[in-house]
């Protein structure tokens, strides 16, 4: 074992946090200075460096105390700084990270390496928090209601974190319980990156070794409900039209705790309109893209709905109908928990109701339903069951139909982080015959040396669009990956280089994909990084293109990128690539961003993509014959975000795109579209939000000219009340 590991591991070895019980609840402002903070166990360290010299001491010390009552866990923190004038203290919206001094607490709350939840906090009193597994997965798009306070001292600053113990899950015992607890704190001047327990595994986070949180006992999940309801105000003018389009809406969401670990979310009219709009890609492929989910009814205990194959993808329901329009929602359903610390469930139901287009059903109404369950064993191992349906009942035009899904799947760790995996699904839909689709998989997880093999077959029938996000089916494949990361001491603050290959053919034998790549990036003291990337794909046979399917030949491309310090307040990365182009050609490929905080509250981005191919080989269908294809695409979005405070912030979206397609047949066909909105976002109370958009869009005719632009205006607000 290196020395430099084993001094980490005996520097980091677990210290246990004593939460003390008190029965007034200190004010929180960010002053330690309440009576109850004097009765906590002081625990003064020097966190250890993940970043940028991983395994030494911060420069600076910190210390930690914990207490806790009936309602919520506190902590206090005193984060020393011998020279404050250099401390950063500048806003960001609800996490997103900026740099700046931040304090860090992650909480295992069953004590069992399998999930810990994160509460941080920065200077400016600036609020995130996530869900983090054990693959050092952080997910961002848990929200909690919670309270935290900051305050500059002489010698540093001071920061209170209140979590309420209703926004936790654990097992509720009148015995004292043992938590897994973890501290992070990020320090601006020197960009360090340190860890009440570091890592042995060159993970952020290894769950399975915080430290103790210990004294905790006699506490309940004291809120019943969480009640939030709603109300919302769309207007959409249509220039072309000269007409207002508008719609009110009301409703209510509730969160029931129905066990100590389950929960149940039911929506009356839920108003599952997204805020932040979907920025335009490019999509030179067969497949639609993928996109982010992004409302909260369906966020949460999203990764208890995890399942093989892609069976459960939130955005096809309430998704856009056949003639743009939005596909209502007209109530929703859904209970997740554990079952004792080794059980998992989530079942949910959502019902869509129709789309005219004029007395046309473009859409018709449909129930989805999709149910998930696992047992784990340790922090890797699993025995699950999937089930997904979408009903389409016979009504007006629309026959009777179905999408159905389901599927089994476990894990079991093996010696040395090595994790072996397994699954089997099939899939009944309307006009096709069932089929099947299987997997096997062998990874390693969280270490220096990390890689992961695995075999797939999915048969010609296996669909689960319905419910899910299919691609590619009737074929069979092979892929394996590794990746190298190394913390050399001298120079870079880390080194990465990894492989991967993949095969594939079609079960009647045609090879439809032969890839293999490698890849390494740099990051320097100065946290100055830089990346390189190589592909080849061997010849191979698409079976998407044109009627039938065409052949194509071997290319080859590569992909340089570099980026100066993310933490300083102007930062620049620009990528640029180019090569052979998968369906014959070439292509070029160009794309930078720049980011500038002019001031603690003004925070800007640019970002600008060029992407061009030539002499590709594709299908015209209006010559009904193969042709000479090139495309040009054109992209550029302006992001600004003024933060007032924490809790009211303004967000400027700007994008202009621009795509061109010229066949040698046929001549070019030019796309144009431009958006603007404006946010504006007020949490007015803890949990209660009010949103004002403005949106301007712009839209091309075929001659690439953009036309007078249409007007929506959106007003939402809803009201968080506890039971």
């Amino acid at each position: 074992m290196p020395a430099l590991l084993v001094i980490v591991m005996a520097a980091s070895a677990p210290c246990p946090i004593t939460a003390v019980r008190v029965a007034q609840r200190p004010v929180i402002d960010g002053r330690l200075n309440e009576a109850a903070w004097d009765l906590a166990q002081r625990q003064t360290c020097r966190f250890l460096q993940y970043g940028p010299d991983f395994g030494q001491p911060m420069s600076e010390p910190t210390d930690i105390y914990a207490l806790f009552d009936g309602d919520h866990l506190y902590f206090g923190f005193h984060m020393a700084d011998p020279d404050p004038a250099t401390m950063m203290d500048a806003l960001t919206p609800r996490d997103s990270y900026v740099t700046g001094e931040w304090i860090a607490v992650l909480l295992d709350t069953y004590g069992d390496g399998r999930q810990a939840t994160s509460f941080e906090v920065s200077l400016a009193n600036s609020q995130m928090d996530s869900k983090v597994s054990p693959n050092g997965l952080w997910d961002y798009s848990w929200d909690a209601v919670w309270q935290s306070g900051t305050a500059k001292v002489p010698d540093g600053w001071t920061a209170e974190i209140a979590v309420p113990f209703s926004c936790l899950r654990f097992g509720e015992s009148d015995s004292t319980m043992t938590w897994g607890v973890n501290f992070q704190r990020i320090l601006s001047k020197n960009v360090e990156n340190g860890w009440y327990i570091l890592t042995s595994t060159h993970q952020m986070a290894d769950l399975e070794n915080f430290a103790a949180l210990d004294g905790i006992r006699g506490i309940r999940r004291a809120l019943v409900a969480e009640l939030r309801p709603y109300a919302a105000q769309r207007g959409f003018r249509q220039t072309a039209l000269d007409s207002w389009d508008n719609h009110s809406d009301v409703g209510v969401d509730l969160k029931l705790r129905v066990s100590t670990g389950v929960v149940a979310d039911l929506a009356v009219n839920p108003d599952f309109g997204q805020i932040e709009a979907d920025a335009v890609e490019m999509n030179l492929s067969h497949f639609e893209l993928f996109l982010r989910e992004k409302r909260p009814f369906f966020l949460e205990a999203r990764n208890v709905f995890d399942m093989p194959f892609n069976m459960f993808y939130s955005r096809r329901i309430g998704s856009v109908a056949s003639n743009g329009e939005a596909i209502p929602i007209q109530g929703g359903a859904k209970l997740s928990g554990s079952l004792g610390p080794d059980w998992k469930f989530g079942f949910l139901d959502a019902v869509t109701g129709r789309v005219r287009s004029g007395t046309t059903l473009v859409q018709p109404a449909a129930n989805f339903g999709i149910f998930r369950t696992y047992r784990q064993f340790g922090s890797h191992g699993r025995l699950g069951v999937s089930c997904t349906s979408r009903e389409i009942w016979e009504q007006e035009t629309s026959d009777r139909s179905f999408n159905r899904a389901a599927a089994v799947d476990g894990a079991v760790e093996l010696t040395g982080r090595t994790v072996l995996s397994a699954a089997a699904a099939r899939s009944w839909n309307t006009g096709r015959e069932e089929d099947g689709a299987y997997s096997v998989e062998v990874e390693r997880v969280r270490g220096a040396f990390t890689y992961d093999l695995g075999a797939r077959h999915v048969g010609k029938d296996f669909d689960v669009n319905g419910t899910g996000f299919t691609t590619a089916t009737g074929y069979r494949s092979a892929e394996g990956n590794a990746g190298l990361t190394l913390r050399p001491e001298a120079i870079f603050s880390e080194l990465g280089m990894g492989a991967s290959a993949r095969y594939a053919q079609q079960t009647d034998g045609l090879v439809t994909a032969r890839n293999a790549g490698i890849a390494a990036n740099a990051t320097l003291k100065s946290n100055i990084n830089f990346g390189l990337h190589l592909s080849y794909q061997g010849s191979r046979f698409d079976p998407y293109e044109g009627p039938s399917g065409h052949s194509y030949g071997d290319a080859a491309d590569v992909f340089v990128e570099a980026g100066t310090n993310p933490f300083n307040p102007f930062t620049v990365w620009t990528g640029a690539g180019g090569g052979g182009y998968e369906a014959g050609g070439s292509f070029r490929n160009i794309v930078a961003r720049v980011r500038l905080r002019p001031s603690a509250a003004l925070d800007l981005g640019l970002q600008g993509q060029y992407f061009a191919t030539s002499g590709s080989e594709n299908y015209n269908w209006a010559v009904g014959a193969y042709d000479s294809r090139s495309t040009e695409w054109q992209s550029v979005i302006v992001r600004a975000n003024y933060l007032f405070s924490p809790d009211l912030k303004l967000r400027l979206f700007s994008q202009f795109s621009r795509f061109d397609m010229t066949f040698r047949e046929t001549g070019t066909s030019t796309g144009r579209e431009a958006r603007t909105n404006l946010l504006l976002s007020w949490q007015y109370l803890p949990g209660s939000m009010l949103h004002l958009l403005a949106e301007l869009q712009f839209q091309g005719d075929e001659t690439g000219a953009l036309h007078r632009p249409d007007l929506g205006v959106y007003a939402k607000l809803t009201w968080f009340l506890p039971v």
